[in-house]
């Protein structure tokens, strides 16, 4: 991952069972900007090369979580009532580095954002796309797997204008990279929530998101847009950050039997090594059952997340 990014499913195309994109709208770009994950992404690349700089170590590490499947059942509540320029928010709570991040950093329950386009289809900015554009389309029933929270919102446009004009925008850019930096001052790159954020900020009628300061930078938290005056929930998993963290108490039941073990033998320095060597052995066979690798990094490329 690049130093501090964002990353996306791999994404096989499937037909879309809703369609949101009305007559008079602008038609969608071809086919080829849609993220199909034929082949290896850079992510899964600079797994296999040994190129994963500790950030992306760390933050891409999964964890075993007790949290379950995204229901078939909401897929199907939300196919059947989004609506083109809805705002997407998710969060998966088997990556919880990322969580933590985004907790610390923007407060926020979800760690990534975008836009529904229509057709089944959202625009985003991520980082692994297979022919490395930031700004890409990616098929929503595909994305609603796995261990997921999501929200869906819906703005307070005040006309079908606006709202067009939001959507040309995020089409406006796709193709192009990611923004890794998270520079908040030009359009050449995008991370998620600024695409989403100036989409918003190009309509006729423009509405405003607030941008949080960290550190001397700007950037905008995913929890900005559910701050947006009379912004309306269409549909919420209720996402929360102690709850997220909660669903992992295999893996601390694992280190700190772990510890309990090593302290007995060695001391206080086994009981630290044993707490380490517990919670990876844990978190490792956690994720042989759950996503079928003994591995702390079984899925290549890992969820999108904000930064």
């Amino acid at each position: 991952m690049d130093s501090i990014s964002s990353a996306a499913f791999n994404h096989v195309p499937v037909q879309p069972k809703t369609s949101g994109i009305k007559k008079n709208e602008t038609p969608s770009e071809p086919s080829d900007n849609v993220s199909i994950s034929a082949g290896e992404s850079k992510r899964e690349k600079s797994v296999k090369s040994g190129t994963r700089n500790w950030q992306a170590a760390v933050l891409d590490i999964r964890v075993p979580t007790v949290t379950k499947n995204f229901p078939e059942t909401d897929t199907e509540l939300i196919m059947n009532s989004i609506k083109p320029g809805d705002i997407i928010l998710e969060t998966n709570n088997a990556y919880p580095s990322w969580q933590v991040l985004g907790k610390a950093v923007f407060n926020s329950n979800y760690t990534h954002a975008a836009i529904y386009e229509g057709d089944g289809q959202f625009i985003e900015a991520t980082t692994t796309d297979p022919d490395g554009r930031g700004v890409i389309r990616t098929d929503l029933r595909k994305y609603l797997e796995g261990r997921i929270k999501l929200e869906v919102l819906r703005p307070p446009y005040k006309s079908e204008e606006d709202k067009k004009a939001a959507l040309d925008y995020a089409r406006a850019q796709l193709g192009k990279p990611y923004d890794a930096k998270l520079n908040q001052e030009d359009d050449k790159e995008f991370y998620c929530t600024e695409l989403v954020q100036k989409a918003l900020a190009s309509m006729p009628n423009p509405i405003d998101v607030p941008i949080t300061s960290f550190f001397g930078h700007k950037a905008v938290s995913p929890a900005a847009f559910q701050k947006i005056p009379g912004v309306e929930t269409v549909y919420t998993s209720n996402s929360n950050f102690w709850t997220a963290m909660a669903s992992h108490f295999p893996v601390y039941l694992g280190a700190a039997a772990g510890a309990t073990t090593g302290g007995s033998i060695m001391g206080s320095l086994g009981a630290f090594g044993g707490f380490i060597a517990g919670g990876i052995l844990t978190t490792m066979t956690g994720n042989k059952i759950q996503a079928g690798k003994f591995s702390l990094y079984p899925e290549a490329p890992t969820p999108n997340q904000v930064i």
